[in-house]
């Protein structure tokens, strides 16, 4: 066999991108046997924090090991005392630089469940971590994001000893296990959601899986600006959807926008790490590994999907006729 010297090309899909999703499969099944155990007791929470424990395993074992991932609070050097502590459920730190103030520990909790106590300065990014994407939790993240505020209002000269704000490639997103059958038409979450746009280094933020989709595909909430704010026609979050624009200058809104790919998992996950470096940009792919999906594999070029499965019957209807009509020619 001789060898080939050719150099080498751009594979999509690229090599492996099926094993890289066995992660996102290895959160979901925990986080759904969590629910299957906690629906028969009075208070269903039990999911929840097992969503939060896993994404915070998988995270720090996907981050380069520079950077630590824990729950816990962020502590500035400007805060009274009498301010109330406030708990996040993912902080993505420094850990090579950073102290650890304090650790709140408890023998019932693993290590995935510590709370940390990490200085501002070297704090890196947060997350908040809800089960189902609704109206209600979509709200609830963006309030709890919104308690960074007083910690994004200024930039820290690097020069000064004393730090009181979040670093300037500081970001904050927002996952979801999942999107169910039943919120499929919860319009308003995706407008709640928008609302977090205003937060400096807000990234948007991603869903797991979506009911009734195929086994790979995965939601990205998308941070866009457009130049217009004419109503978009929602058929379904299960299929696509646009929030309503929130003006940010002249003839420039910032919406959320919501769709589906075998491709988003990987997607998320580079766009992390880009963002963690600084050079994150919302219109590249921060990455090709772990980039596939099915059609790729079966040597189209896109993805298509319908948000009514007899469109689909019809388009494939168009293209068998082109075809046969061409090749009778």
């Amino acid at each position: 066999m001789e060898n080939d010297h050719s150099k080498l090309k751009i594979q999509i899909p690229n090599l492996g991108w099926k094993q890289f999703l066995t992660a996102r499969d290895e959160m979901l099944a925990a986080y759904d046997r969590a629910r299957i155990h906690s629906e028969k007791r009075i208070v269903q929470t039990g999911h929840g924090n097992i969503a939060e424990a896993e994404f915070r395993k998988w995270l720090s074992n996907f981050l380069p090991k520079r950077y630590a991932v824990s729950s816990g609070y962020i502590i500035s050097q400007g805060l009274p005392h009498s301010d109330s502590l406030i708990h996040y459920d993912v902080i993505i730190y420094d850990q090579v630089e950073s102290p650890v103030l304090w650790v709140d520990d408890s023998s019932d909790l693993s290590g995935q469940g510590r709370s940390l106590a990490i200085p501002v300065e070297y704090v890196c990014g947060v997350i908040e971590v809800k089960s189902a994407f609704n109206k209600k939790a979509a709200k609830n993240a963006v309030e709890q994001l919104a308690k960074l505020k007083p910690l994004m209002t200024n930039i820290d000269n690097d020069h000064l000893p004393v730090k009181m704000y979040l670093p300037k490639n500081f970001f904050c997103a927002t996952i979801f296990f999942e999107l169910r059958k039943n919120d499929m038409m919860d319009f308003a979450a995706i407008d709640q959601l928008a609302e977090a746009s205003e937060l400096r280094g807000f990234y948007g933020g991603y869903i797991l899986k979506g009911e009734t989709l195929e086994n790979y595909f995965s939601g990205k909430l998308a941070l866009i600006k457009e130049k217009d704010d004419f109503p978009d026609y929602n058929t379904s979050l299960l299929f696509w959807a646009k929030s309503k624009g929130k003006k940010v200058g002249i003839n420039e809104y910032l919406k959320i926008f919501l769709h589906f790919s075998e491709s988003h998992f990987s997607e998320f996950a580079f766009d992390i790490i880009s963002l963690l470096k600084g050079n994150y940009h919302p219109n590249v792919l921060s990455s090709l590994y772990g980039y596939g999906s099915t059609q790729f594999e079966k040597g189209s070029r896109s993805e298509i999907r319908y948000s009514n499965p007899e469109d689909a019957k019809r388009y494939d209807a168009e293209i068998n006729k082109f075809l046969n009509n061409d090749s009778a020619e």
